[in-house]
């Protein structure tokens, strides 16, 4: 009878190191399965920001059956286990709308630049774990992503959604359009899409929505994340370093909504470094497809008077950089470039999330560059500059992961737009 020979002691070591491996990564595949797994009976789920994210967010989903969940949470990770986090709150209000059934909590009293974790508990069971991180109270430097019109196919706007997740910002701002019919198809699609915006882990992307003119129901914003009525608002990040301003295109300009804006930037806006905002309808398209933006245009002078960094448009399906405008009412253009003025604000736009493209062919003479391409801009604040890049997100699944510890810095893969052949990078100094 021929003995099997024990194999070599080092041999052996390399074995049970090898076992040891497989097992962790079993056990962490089966940590991995438990935290994303949902016995709850809610999805479709959304953080939203839209008063001071440093210290308060507004968490919704869709409750499928039963009596809405409760929300469990806490600054420790205690995974779906509902009992041990410190904090719970029932729901606030719960809207139906488009046949679902929107529940709305908004926690206050947050810890500024923190990360919070939660589950929801219901009749059904619990859902999968979810975390996200508020804003920082002190001026420190943090990213965010900004575009509209993800309309019409639903591939171009899960792989923007999908970069978004890849590029981890604070938060994207969401300039309107997200629907090409405000109803229930439209909506129940659009949301099921935004889940890619979530990390396999449960990170949210907090979203800050704007009205369109596709959301064409006034109460279609407020009722899927729990807005104002009017689906304006304003809110700081980093204390004086920045104030982002959520305007509404689709109402008057002036008005109520003008006298709150021009109000909010004298109580406000003293000593900020960057005065931000966003809309959809811009003030001068740049496709030959879209009439002016009259209504818009009435926000110029007050941007230019309070010395506005950056605006952002969307609606046309075109992207598009300036130079930093002022307004000009003597002239055809309606702005002239003004680079060296510390007031003149600079446009971005205009909307290439997932709606037909249409064909740049509007320029003027202060116009940096146009291109027709699906993409948004993705947009680093610091004390002492903005910058922007541009980013097309036709190659999703090339692209890496962004570096936590460098979170501006292109991930693999990555491709942006130079305008005109120049520079990817746009920079905006502070005043």
């Amino acid at each position: 009878m021929t003995q099997r020979k024990c194999p070599p002691a080092k041999y052996r070591s390399f074995l049970v190191a090898l076992t040891v491996l497989f097992s962790a990564i079993a056990s962490l595949s089966g940590q991995n399965a438990s935290v994303n797994a949902n016995t709850s009976k809610t999805e479709k789920y959304r953080l939203v920001w839209f008063e001071d994210p440093t210290t308060t967010a507004t968490f919704v989903w869709n409750q499928l059956e039963g009596d809405p969940a409760t929300l469990y949470y806490g600054l420790k990770n205690e995974g779906r286990n509902k009992s041990k986090y410190t904090e719970r709150k029932e729901v606030d209000r719960v809207v139906e709308y488009d046949g679902m059934r929107n529940c709305m909590v908004t926690l206050g009293n947050l810890k500024p630049d923190s990360w919070y974790y939660m589950c929801l508990g219901d009749g059904a069971g619990v859902s999968r774990l979810f975390y996200f991180r508020t804003a920082p109270k002190l001026p420190k430097s943090f990213t965010f992503i900004c575009g509209g019109d993800s309309r019409n196919f639903r591939d171009i706007r899960q792989a923007a959604n999908t970069m978004c997740r890849k590029l981890s910002p604070l938060f994207v701002a969401f300039t309107g359009d997200m629907i090409s019919s405000d109803n229930a198809e439209g909506w129940n699609d659009w949301l099921d899409d935004w889940q890619l915006t979530m990390s396999d882990s449960g990170q949210l992307l907090p979203i800050v929505p704007h009205r369109g003119n596709h959301e064409s129901r006034p109460e279609s914003i407020p009722s899927h994340f729990g807005t104002s009525k009017d689906s304006y608002g304003a809110f700081n990040i980093g204390s004086g370093l920045f104030r982002y301003y959520i305007l509404n295109s689709e109402i008057p300009a002036d008005g109520s909504q003008g006298n709150w804006l021009r109000s909010d930037l004298e109580k406000n806006a003293q000593g900020i470094t960057h005065l931000v905002a966003g809309y959809h309808k811009p003030m001068r398209p740049h496709t030959s497809g879209k009439a002016l933006g009259r209504n818009s245009y009435k926000w110029a002078e007050t941007f230019y008077r309070a010395g506005f960094d950056l605006v952002m448009e969307s609606d046309s399906h075109v992207m598009k950089r300036t130079l930093p405008l002022k307004p000009f009412t003597g002239g055809g253009e309606d702005f002239k470039a003004a680079p060296n003025d510390p007031n003149a604000t600079v446009y971005l736009g205009e909307g290439c999330w997932g709606a037909p493209l249409r064909k740049a062919d509007v320029n003027y003479s202060w116009t940096v560059g146009t291109a027709a391409f699906n993409g948004f801009d993705w947009i680093h604040v610091t004390p002492g500059a903005i910058f922007d890049k541009t980013v097309k997100v036709g190659n999703v699944a090339q692209v890496g992961q962004v570096d936590p510890k460098n979170p501006y810095r292109n991930p693999k893969g990555l491709k942006l737009w130079a305008p005109n052949g120049g520079d990817e990078v746009l920079k905006i100094p502070a005043d």
